[in-house]
């Protein structure tokens, strides 16, 4: 193929090495070299030393076609097409378009002043970009949201309910970093900050850190499907029932003609297990992280739609629930009154 001419005296900002743009893309520099040569799919210049020089659409080029790859398209079929063309590929799939380091991570501030300190911090980057600013946190669903690599929340105090809205956001936005800049808050709301995968800074913050942390939703898987986004947008009710509840359900006599009582108390006994589990893992990185909130929130409403199963059956066969139909401190049965039956 015939690269573009180099002109002595042009600049070179904004040009990348292959060298860089391997590591920006993630696609090796031998394939990037074959992509280039056999199959034209981009034209980089050529500097005096004949050495390649990619500009970021080039890259963002690579990044577009290394995705169709990925999802088993063949290079010889995509490299000819158009971005426009390649990206009606993906049109009807649950992943998110392609992202690279190049191209800026992708940020929602909620927050007008720190939108405000970030853009003029970050005017002069490319690696992280302010894409688009809510006035303060929205309390509940407001319509839809845009899709950023990562969420950054400015409250000047961080209270109870601030988890459960957290949750949310990430799954409308998708999301994989959330960061909160807050002014004060108690020890119990940090904890249940950090089991929500929150990454909870006190102000005032620097804006360089701000950034390092928000790429590293570039290295975290694509959100799930966005059926699965909905489910998880809202977080699960609370346990309905103790284990020393469910323990002597399972053990109870059933009115029904099988063993559904006794089986669904295990059911929602290891769910409740499990819960705790996802939610005491340690994680090593940000991927491990996300991996773990998504199984805690997905653990939860799986126990809850059982918990509603069960209550049903409850009621069919006859047998009180605790107090209240919820978690008491005891979660003991009323002998008494299953012996009236």
């Amino acid at each position: 193929m015939t690269s573009r001419p180099y002109r002595a005296g042009d600049s070179t900002d904004g040009l990348y090495r292959i060298a860089a743009v391997s590591k920006l893309t993630g696609i090796p520099v031998p394939t990037i070299r074959v992509w280039e040569s056999r199959h034209a799919a981009v034209q980089p210049t050529r500097n005096a030393g004949n050495v390649r020089l990619y500009t970021r659409a080039d890259i963002e080029r690579l990044a577009l076609i290394k995705a169709a790859v990925d999802a088993g398209h063949a290079i010889s079929t995509v490299a000819s097409l158009s971005d426009k063309q390649i990206r009606a590929r993906f049109k009807g799939l649950p992943a998110r378009e392609p992202r690279t380091r190049a191209s800026g991570c992708r940020v929602l501030v909620c927050g007008a002043a720190l939108a405000t300190v970030l853009q003029t911090a970050w005017q002069a980057r490319f690696d992280v970009r302010v894409q688009d600013v809510l006035p303060a946190l929205p309390a509940t669903e407001s319509g839809p949201m845009p899709v950023v690599d990562a969420v950054i929340v400015d409250v000047p105090v961080a209270t109870n309910d601030l988890p459960a809205v957290l949750r949310r956001l990430r799954a409308a936005t998708q999301a994989p970093i959330v960061i909160l800049v807050y002014g004060f808050s108690t020890r119990q709301v940090l904890a249940r900050l950090d089991a929500a995968d929150v990454i909870a800074l006190a102000a005032p913050t620097d804006p360089a850190q701000l950034a390092r942390i928000c790429q590293l939703g570039l290295a975290v898987d694509p959100a799930p499907p966005a059926a699965f986004s909905r489910l998880l947008m809202h977080s699960a009710s609370p346990r309905r029932y103790t284990d020393t509840f469910l323990q002597q359900l399972s053990q109870m006599p059933s009115n029904v003609q099988c063993d559904c009582p006794n089986h669904l108390a295990d059911l929602v006994t290891k769910l409740n297990a499990f819960e705790h589990y996802s939610l005491a893992c340690e994680s090593s990185n940000a991927k491990d992280a996300a991996m773990h909130a998504m199984m805690y929130s997905a653990s939860g409403h799986c126990r809850a739609l059982l918990e509603e199963v069960l209550r049903r059956l409850l009621a069919h066969e006859g047998i009180p629930e605790p107090s209240g139909g919820r978690l008491q401190p005891d979660g003991r049965i009323d002998a008494e009154r299953l012996r009236r039956r």
